[in-house]
């Protein structure tokens, strides 16, 4: 990078996609948060109909036997129902919630053909029928006990498997009102007999239409369509939201096409030999009788994101309230110490590459920038050091700005970000648009979540890590981000913040 067009882009900082590289600025538009959002909506759909599938099909079942019971199918059928079931308890209401329970522990709302698997179902019916029996055991009555739960498991698993073979049918006829999944393959294409459209189905109306491919070679190993590089165009421009790798790839195009799926928002689903991604914690998935391995679930993603903005937002608000004293003292201080606003706003680069003003107690003189900038061989030192000055060579700051740099007291206003939902309490740190260079191809990874307050790199030794070290540190912890690494990596900020390591 040149000094003319580094002191070119301190002046006057690009917004929105301006300040993007151009090679990239269109694969970081809305399309994970829009995936995100799709994949949760269509597992919502996919659970509520299988619950509510259920309770109709348990209460039916519960109405037909207490018709027989009671002799409204006549004699005969009394007789074996009331031997079948002489305790009864299947005709309480309690064994609805028991049924929904059950099916929940043995996995049968999971997504692909796990909601039909047989014995997913009768693993459910059974612990519903124990859930329900269980006291009855103890009364010593092991007989009667015995001959009900089997009764119970064979009537419950064959009505819910009727009930979920109707929900099929009744899906496979919808389904074009929900739209169907759109699909790039990586790799072969023999997924489909139709190249345009696949005869699979998932469940809650979702089609799998492939809209693209990428990877494809011929028998002879040589390249017949784009390359896998080309993922992420493809994502964008034909707005999929499930990629399918259908062969194994060399380990650094395995890598991109997950970040990509990450970045994206995508399922992501491999034929179940393929390499395990450290990224990523693989689960088996059936489809059809085929087996995949499912590496990205978006809808799980999804509710994490909601619990995450929650978190943020309660706790930005808490800080806020029980730090006010202390940011009104600081406030004085900065006032008092040097002419200038109290709070310092800088163009940073947001989710999604939309910039946002990151806002800081003042650390510097109000003509900071033109001192930077009238020196020429301070102002390669800066962009060198990844534009930042060592504190006891940088004549910007003022005597209190230094301790509050050391302190990371001057970050306390992003407290507000958080608020507005410009930021998260933990994410990676937002950089400046000339930043970005570093993370290369990996940007729109890097750009699918909001910066934080803190995160890997700043509990990490922070300004004493560069680049490159710094952007495998943000984009490792993007990779494998969980509301667990963030409660973490706050905990590890406290130490980080009393010991000033890196902060300056």
């Amino acid at each position: 990078m040149s000094l003319t067009s580094s002191a070119t882009a301190v002046q006057a900082p690009p917004s929105g996609y301006d300040a993007l590289p151009e090679s990239i600025r269109d694969l970081v538009v809305a399309s994970g948060s829009r995936n995100i959002r799709r994949h949760w909506v269509r597992n919502a759909i996919r659970v509520t109909v299988l619950v509510a599938a259920d309770v109709v099909t348990v209460s039916a079942v519960r109405a037909v036997i207490a018709a027989a019971v009671l002799g409204s199918l006549g004699p005969d059928v009394a007789r074996f129902a009331g031997w079948a079931f002489p305790i009864g308890i299947v005709l309480s209401w309690t064994v609805v919630p028991a049924v929904l329970l059950g099916l929940v522990f043995a996995g049968a709302y999971g997504a692909g053909d796990r909601r039909r698997d047989t014995a997913r179902v009768v693993t459910g019916a059974t612990l519903a029928g124990l859930f329900t029996l269980y006291a009855f055991v103890w009364t010593g009555a092991w007989v009667m006990v015995g001959r009900e739960l089997a009764a119970t498991i064979a009537v419950l698993s064959s009505g819910v498997m009727v009930s979920r073979w109707a929900v099929d049918r009744l899906v496979s006829n919808l389904g074009p009102l929900f739209g169907p999944s759109r699909v790039i393959i990586v790799g072969d294409t023999s997924l489909t007999l139709d190249p345009t459209a696949v005869t699979d189905r998932v469940f809650a109306g979702a089609a799998l239409s492939v809209v693209g491919s990428v990877g494809v070679v011929d028998d002879g190993g040589e390249p017949t369509g784009p390359p896998v590089t080309d993922l992420g165009r493809l994502i964008h421009e034909t707005h999929a939201d499930t990629v399918i790798v259908r062969r194994p790839l060399a380990a650094p195009d395995f890598e991109f096409v997950v970040d990509q799926a990450l970045a994206s928002g995508c399922r992501l689903l491999a034929g179940a030999r393929t390499t395990r991604a450290t990224a990523v914690e693989p689960r088996s998935v059936w489809l059809n009788g085929e087996a995949f391995v499912e590496l990205t679930t978006p809808h799980l993603k999804a509710w994490q994101l909601a619990m995450k903005r929650s978190i943020d937002f309660l706790g930005a608000a808490a800080g806020l309230v029980v730090l006010s004293p202390l940011l009104a003292l600081i406030a004085v201080w900065v006032k008092l110490d040097s002419p200038g606003p109290v709070v310092f706003g800088h163009n940073r680069l947001g989710v999604k590459g939309r910039t946002f003003r990151c806002y800081k107690f003042r650390s510097m003189h109000q003509d900071a920038e033109r001192m930077l900038r009238a020196n020429p061989e301070l102002y390669r030192t800066y962009v060198e050091n990844h534009f930042k000055l060592p504190p006891e060579i940088d004549p910007r700051l003022t005597r209190a700005g230094r301790f509050l740099r050391a302190t990371s007291l001057d970050e306390l206003p992003q407290l507000v970000n958080v608020l507005l939902g410009q930021m998260s309490l933990v994410g990676p740190r937002p950089i400046v648009p000339a930043e970005l260079d570093h993370y290369g191809k990996c940007a729109p990874l890097f750009l699918s979540l909001k910066p934080g307050i803190t995160g890997m790199w700043a509990v990490s030794g922070r300004s004493r890590v560069g680049y490159p070290q710094r952007a495998q540190m943000e984009l490792e912890y993007v990779r494998c981000w969980s509301l667990i690494a963030d409660l973490a990596l706050l905990a590890r900020t406290v130490p980080a913040v009393l010991g000033q390591r890196g902060a300056h």
